[in-house]
């Protein structure tokens, strides 16, 4: 007999919905390390080298689901559902090992019958994605009126860089604010401007940015301790989620 404490050790949560609530529990999963490419010089008969770039890329998950249905056509309808709340893009996943992943589907094997126990059919289904572990969106900064002094917090994120979403708000018409790379003009008392790296927009009071606004890179975070250089009298808030 299952019991809820073997539910709970043996779900995942698809954008945040329990697969149990489907028909389906996680047999067991499989997680990889980050893929990461190096490329590297090397001169000439050189004992030492180069490392060009660094490029990390994402995780390999594997998951196999256990089934069970009374029919083989109740069997087909539940799988149907998890393949595609499984392959509808983008998804959040949430695994038994107590993390969160952005992942996409790449492969739905077909279900595998196992037996029966007593009038149910036993079926197991391995599925594969790609992605990227996180934790919980993290908020650091203060929404009360800071001076143009630098703003130094920790980053939680374990990736050398991370992307964030930065939001100023003016308690002041300014000339220009500057807001890491991104610079905009004309900036009226009780503007909110959203410098978005993880969405990739740049907004103000809601609407994109047009005319007004130079841009080199979107700002990212590294581990540890980052400084925020700030202009003019404005509150400032840092978002992001911590990569693990």
């Amino acid at each position: 007999m299952i019991t809820p404490q073997d539910i709970q050790q043996a779900t995942m949560y698809i954008d945040g919905v329990d697969i149990y609530n489907v028909g389906a529990l996680v047999e067991s999963f499989k997680v990889s390390a980050t893929a990461i490419a190096n490329t590297a010089y090397q001169g000439v008969d050189s004992t030492d080298f180069n490392v060009l770039s660094t490029v990390r890329g994402m995780r390999m998950i594997t998951v196999t689901l256990f089934y069970k249905a009374t029919t083989r056509r109740e069997l087909a309808l539940k799988k149907t559902k998890i393949d595609n709340a499984l392959g509808k893009g983008k998804i959040n996943l949430d695994l038994p090992d107590g993390f969160s992943y952005w992942a996409y589907l790449t492969s739905a094997g077909e279900e595998q019958t196992m037996g029966v126990e007593g009038q149910d059919i036993i079926a197991l289904c391995t599925y594969t994605l790609q992605g990227i572990r996180h934790g919980e969106l993290k908020r650091v900064g203060s929404t009360q009126v800071l001076t143009s002094a630098d703003l130094v917090f920790e980053c939680e994120s374990e990736a050398p860089l991370t992307d964030c979403r930065i939001t100023v708000h003016s308690t002041a018409a300014q000339n220009s604010l500057t807001i890491g790379t991104v610079t905009i003009t004309n900036v009226a008392y009780n503007d909110t401007v959203v410098v978005d790296g993880i969405e990739k927009r740049i907004l103000q009071n809601g609407a994109p940015c047009a005319g007004n606004m130079s841009f080199v890179k979107f700002p990212k975070l590294t581990p540890g301790t980052n400084t925020l250089a700030r202009s003019g009298y404005n509150t400032y808030v840092v978002e992001y989620y911590p990569i693990y």
